[in-house]
């Protein structure tokens, strides 16, 4: 049995006799088999909470689901106690039904709160290299430099009909590339296809750096899922005279940071934030999916009657009966134009957040 006084002993600043705050949290989930009305109670001091379920009704932890009526639950628990002094709920707004928006679009309203669905991954690191034509050896010991996700650096020259030498004092794993004099560059580029595409991420690998298309324009694309891979660089001492651009580099947590998420996070599902741009398609974009913030069904929460009736069971029928009773109630208006609050069912996949405060001890103090 957990201790009535919780972790610290009851040990809180209060006018109460032993004061104890029991915390709980729950996902309203009436239709799982189950049969407890909910799912994935969490929280020390609480041993059931039953609400109205569409399945068989279940005993958990010695005691039925009674099943009560739709907008009601019966918290049961761990221990009994002499006194319920108070308590508060909340519960966390759930998304606008299951449309999800992608942040790689236009889509997001700056300002607005979102809800991820969907962490989602960047794009692979992709850059473009547009060789330039050899005039009669220009290229030979010429090079540049290209990086691959996997933390490798390799240094291209070129070899033009054998005249050529590598590179000295430069740092990284030295690649021969063999043209012809007078080589076009869409042959020079079909040569460097064939050399990329066939650099491994590590020595000995199966696994390449990148894949590698085209011809007057190399596209090199990171084999890892990681981006800023692939980025080239001409060499500053013997260039090739090459285009090289980076177009796809950012990571899938730069995607995310860009459109709102706070530095510090890492998007998780379930995570909320609010935008700061109306989505994020620069240097590739991410999956990563959100959905716009609803209102829940229920919007208050109220005990009904006097819990200090039900907080300290009895034994019965050779039963210790041990664990306090609550039964609170959830209330919304029936329309807009109706605003008679009514119990009303949360919606299934609410978390829903309840402590309560209550008394372990029994001595009555001056004042009360």
């Amino acid at each position: 049995m957990a201790n009535p006084l919780g972790n610290n002993g009851g040990r809180l600043y209060s006018f109460l006799n032993r004061p104890v705050l029991i915390d709980c949290n729950f996902v309203v989930d009436h239709s799982n088999g189950n049969g407890l009305g909910i799912r994935n109670l969490k929280g020390m001091g609480v041993k059931n909470v039953f609400m109205n379920t569409s399945a068989t009704p279940a005993t958990n932890r010695d005691m039925l689901n009674p099943n009560p009526a739709a907008g009601y639950a019966l918290i049961e628990l761990d221990s009994n106690y002499n006194r319920y002094a108070g308590g508060f709920a909340g519960m966390v707004a759930p998304t606008t039904g299951s449309t999800s928006v992608a942040i790689n679009s236009t889509s997001l309203t700056p300002g607005n709160p979102y809800i991820v669905t969907s962490v989602g991954a960047g794009s692979a690191g992709t850059a473009t290299i547009a060789p330039v034509a050899d005039v009669s050896g220009s290229l030979a010991s010429t090079y540049f430099s290209l990086y691959d996700s996997y933390g490798q650096v390799f240094i291209i020259w070129f070899s033009v009909s054998g005249v050529g030498s590598a590179p000295v004092g430069v740092s990284g794993i030295l690649v021969q590339q063999s043209i012809a004099t007078n080589a076009s560059a869409a042959t020079i580029g079909a040569a460097l296809v064939l050399t990329i595409e066939n650099l491994p991420s590590a020595p000995g690998s199966a696994t390449m750096s990148f894949t590698a298309t085209g011809t007057t324009t190399v596209t090199v694309v990171s084999t890892a899922a990681a981006p800023l891979a692939g980025v080239p660089m001409d060499s500053a001492t013997k260039p090739t005279g090459a285009t090289m651009a980076l177009t796809k580099s950012k990571t899938n947590l730069q995607n995310w940071q860009n459109v709102g998420l706070p530095k510090g996070c890492v998007p998780t599902v379930g995570q909320a934030f609010i935008a700061i741009a109306s989505g994020d398609s620069t240097q590739g974009g991410s999956t990563g999916t959100v959905a716009a913030v609803g209102v829940a069904n229920a919007q208050i929460v109220q005990v009904v009657g006097d819990p200090n009736q039900t907080i300290s069971r009895a034994p019965q029928g050779g039963s210790p009966n041990s664990g306090g009773l609550i039964l609170v109630q959830f209330l919304a208006a029936t329309s807009s134009s109706v605003t008679t609050p009514v119990a009303t069912a949360p919606t299934d996949g609410d978390v829903i957040g309840m402590s309560f405060y209550v008394e372990q001890g029994s001595i009555q103090i001056d004042g009360e």
